[in-house]
C-alpha cells in the first residue's frame, strides 16, 4: 500500500513537469521564430537596398 501512495504521489510532480516542458517548447519557439523572422528582415532590407542602387 505504500508503494501506492508513493505513486499517487508522483503524479502531480508529473503533470507539473510535462507543463513546464510545454511551456519551455513554447517559449523556445516563440524566440526562435522571431530571431529567423529577424533574420529573414536583415536579408530583404539587403536586397532592397541592392535593387534601388540599381539604375
Amino acid at each position: 500500500m505504500t508503494m501506492m501512495n508513493e505513486f499517487f504521489f508522483l503524479i502531480p510532480l508529473l503533470t507539473i513537469l510535462v507543463y513546464l516542458l510545454v511551456i519551455g517548447f513554447a517559449i523556445y519557439a516563440v524566440v526562435t521564430g522571431l530571431r529567423l523572422a529577424k533574420e529573414r528582415n536583415t536579408q530583404l532590407k539587403a536586397i532592397a537596398d541592392e535593387l534601388r542602387r540599381r539604375p
